[in-house]
């Protein structure tokens, strides 16, 4: 008895998948289309509250006739296995796929939820480089969290989205197609945008495309990349045949309304930078005025809008 006692407590306290005595809850989830599920993120900011596990961003999952795919993860472990807990209440179809849009934290962090389901994680072909760059940083965030996030790490994507030689080296197109069964995938990976490792999913049954943070919707874009180049990729996806989109953050879209929205705060951020850098104008002054018109439109705009124009400012910086 003192034995099967002892097993008990040490499960209790290393099972990532419990904390604070309660087992996770399933993730609210809804179905936007057929065999199509979305769960919608909080507006907050990365682990700050006591009970933020990082569960901030939008995340799916699609049901094809052999298996499923999950689009981003989301911000922990803990998250991720409420995520999978969710998606066996609607099928118990195999998981098979995950596919990351990109590599911040709040889409990836839930991976580790899924390798015991032996899933083939994908991402952008430079996304890879990119969580290494990160790896440092993202490692001492988790630690940094503490318990309640006990379990969540770094995990690499599995497989690049692009067609490529069949020793991955020669990248031949963008973008590439899985198949869940009588279900296809168009998976591509874009330009330096939101970040340099922004891939996008588009169900080619229901024309649902997952766009990543490419796209948000009330939660204001952060920059990680280049906002001229972002604002390139949103034209491109503009052209897009699609009935619904799911941006990273917000409510799904019927057309390109936060899609247009996105791109203008980008816009109306360049252009007040570059203002600012003509007139010689300091970098802390520039981030006291730069897109302020467009701060009724967006939320936690206080807190992420200095730090996209104080990288704007030193991107464009050389070329003024």
């Amino acid at each position: 008895m003192l034995r099967i006692f002892f097993l008990f407590i040490v499960y209790f306290f290393s099972n990532p998948t419990i904390f604070f005595g309660n087992e996770i809850k399933s993730l609210d989830v809804i179905e936007i289309a057929e065999g199509v599920y979305v769960h919608y993120g909080k507006h907050e900011n990365f682990y700050e509250k006591e009970n933020n596990i990082g569960d901030i961003a939008n995340l799916g999952f699609i049901i094809g006739d052999d298996s499923i795919a999950v689009i981003d993860t989301g911000g922990s472990h803990q998250v991720g296995e409420s995520l999978k807990l969710a998606i066996k209440k609607v099928s118990k179809k195999p998981i098979k796929y995950v596919i990351n849009t990109h590599g911040h934290q709040d889409h990836i962090f839930g991976n580790s939820a899924f390798l015991s389901e032996g899933v083939t994680i994908y991402g952008h072909y430079s996304l890879k480089k990119f969580l290494k760059e990160r790896g440092s940083q993202y490692i001492r965030q988790i630690a940094q969290a503490g318990d309640k996030v006990k379990g969540t790490s770094l995990i690499f994507p599995h497989k690049v989205i692009a067609e490529t030689s069949p020793d991955q080296v020669k990248k031949l197109s963008n973008e590439m197609t899985i198949d869940l069964g009588n279900r296809k995938l168009l998976l591509t990976s874009h330009a330096t945008a939101h970040t340099y490792s922004d891939a996008t999913v588009l169900d080619l049954k229901t024309k649902t495309f997952f766009v990543g943070d490419l796209v948000q919707d009330e939660r204001t874009p952060t920059m990680d990349g280049l906002v001229k180049n972002w604002i390139k990729v949103l034209n491109e996806i503009e052209k897009i045949d699609f009935k619904i989109m799911v941006p990273g953050h917000g409510k799904i879209q019927k057309d390109n309304t936060a899609l247009e929205k996105t791109k203008t705060y980008l816009q109306v951020l360049y252009d007040d930078v570059i203002d600012g850098l003509k007139k010689d104008i300091p970098a802390e002054k520039v981030i006291e005025t730069a897109a302020q018109s467009e701060k009724d439109k967006w939320v936690l705009f206080d807190r992420v809008n200095p730090g996209n124009v104080v990288r704007t400012f030193m991107r464009y910086e050389w070329e003024y």
